[in-house]
């Protein structure tokens, strides 16, 4: 069976850290990119089935960045933490 893939961007390392293992630790598999600038392009390499998103980070904010997936993924589902 697949796991759910959940993209998480975030900036800050700890608190990263802590959902990622939380979430992990119910069964999710979960890839991390801790800078805006560089997300989309993980995104697209990763293609997951979640992204939880954090509002502000280095070189691109959570919002621009997903209008940037919106525009590879229309359909997939965003969350956004602050």
């Amino acid at each position: 069976m697949n796991k759910t893939k959940i993209f998480y961007v975030e900036d800050e390392q700890f608190l990263a850290k802590i959902v990622s293992e939380s979430l992990q630790g119910r069964g999710y598999e979960v890839v991390v990119e801790a800078d805006g600038g560089r997300a989309l392009s993980t995104f697209t390499a990763v293609k997951p089935d979640i992204c939880l998103l954090d509002v502000m980070m280095p070189n691109m904010d959570g919002f621009t960045l997903a209008e940037e997936i919106r525009d590879v993924d229309p359909d997939i589902p965003l969350f956004f933490l602050s």
